[in-house]
């Protein structure tokens, strides 16, 4: 075991720990909310003792239908040309986005299962979820894999496109296959910022593609005090945050475990820190926040087919986005970079497999 992952499983066991003694984990004060949220939002939360929890068997739950998982998505077959040339697609404007979109912020929750969601005690993403649009059961692509997924994300394109299989840091097989998320953004002139918890991630950074390239550490923690840092001084048009603290404990202690739930329950608190700071800098009503996860995963392992391992939530926040929508738009990971694009109403690349979710800009009648 690296020394990176075994400092980030000490660091989550300590954190639960903390939780423990404190009694976080049960209720106690986190990150206050924006204002912007709805303030009367019936968000479910676990309200047990610490003392009442069941046994590490079994895990805390929430009143709330867990969604299935879907089955895995295969691949595209369709052959789409291989130019970088760009084609129009509907701006928010034209979709029914009633104000402008400045900035995109994507958080990629390592790791996080969907059903989680339903069993963690997660405010701040339930309170995100009421306001926003949301889908439990978009897709990842194969193999599920950290760095394979995070490339189709920011790219737009399946790994047979965007060319990185591997799943390791080794500089010497070079970068992601463009043009990315990144590179499109860039070229037009905006700015933009990546703070990730692994190193790796840093085969999706193009030469002259992301103004600002951070690894702040192999913890949420480390990860969102940069992010903050970031958002309170020079905040970029798009802003890409790598959360890798629920990952590293389904590794450790398995997916869906007890101390899984805490992880998850610790990174939602985190993830509260970044939209607070988001509305304290007055950017939260021009910001386009999108929230998913690379892959999911059973037992202590992914990578596989199965639904357990391709099932991530994708939640969609900001203006235009229908309040408390279960999306019907079928996504798959590398849609999100199609999404990021048409928010700025920047031309999608036509060797990109990426769709803009649309439906996420149509608001619906009051």
């Amino acid at each position: 075991m690296s020394y990176r992952k075994s400092q980030a499983i000490f660091n989550i066991a300590l954190l639960a720990l903390i939780l423990l003694l404190t009694g976080c984990a049960s209720g106690a004060a986190s990150a206050p909310l924006p204002s912007t949220l709805p303030p009367t939002v019936p968000v479910a939360s676990s309200t047990a003792a610490i003392t009442d929890l069941p046994p590490a068997t079994a895990t805390p739950t929430k009143p709330k239908p867990s969604p299935p998982l879907a089955a895995a998505t295969p691949e595209p077959t369709a052959t789409v040309p291989t130019s970088s040339t760009l084609t129009p697609i509907p701006t928010p404007a034209t979709a029914g986005c009633p104000c402008p979109i400045s900035h995109v912020v994507i958080i990629s929750i390592d790791g996080l299962r969907p059903d989680a969601l339903e069993e963690a005690d997660t405010p701040t993403l339930d309170a995100l979820r009421a306001q926003g649009a949301y889908q439990p059961a978009a897709q990842t692509v194969l193999p599920s894999v950290t760095l394979v997924s995070h490339a189709s994300m920011v790219s737009g394109m399946s790994p047979e496109k965007h060319g990185i299989f591997w799943n390791s840091n080794d500089p010497e097989l070079g970068k992601v296959q463009g043009p990315t998320l990144f590179s499109v953004v860039h070229e037009a002139g905006l700015s933009t910022a990546m703070v990730v918890g692994k190193p790796k991630l840093e085969h999706l950074v193009l030469p002259g593609s992301v103004d600002s390239y951070i690894y702040a550490g192999f913890t949420d923690r480390q990860v969102v005090n940069e992010a903050l840092a970031v958002i309170q001084s020079d905040m970029p048009a798009l802003l890409f945050i790598h959360l890798p603290d629920v990952d590293s404990a389904g590794h450790a202690l398995g997916w869906m475990s007890l101390g899984q739930l805490l992880a998850v329950s610790l990174t939602d608190r985190l993830i509260g820190e970044v939209v607070s700071a988001l509305e304290t800098e007055g950017y939260l009503d021009q910001t386009l926040l999108i929230i998913t996860a690379d892959h999911g995963g059973s037992g202590i392992k992914h990578g596989s087919d199965s639904p357990e391992d391709m099932t991530v939530p994708w939640l969609a926040v900001g203006p235009g986005a229908p309040a408390g929508k279960v999306l019907q738009s079928k996504i798959i990971t590398y849609d999100t970079a199609a999404t990021a694009l048409a928010a700025f109403g920047l031309p999608i690349p036509t060797n990109w497999d990426g769709q803009p979710v649309l439906e996420i800009f149509e608001e619906e009648p009051q």
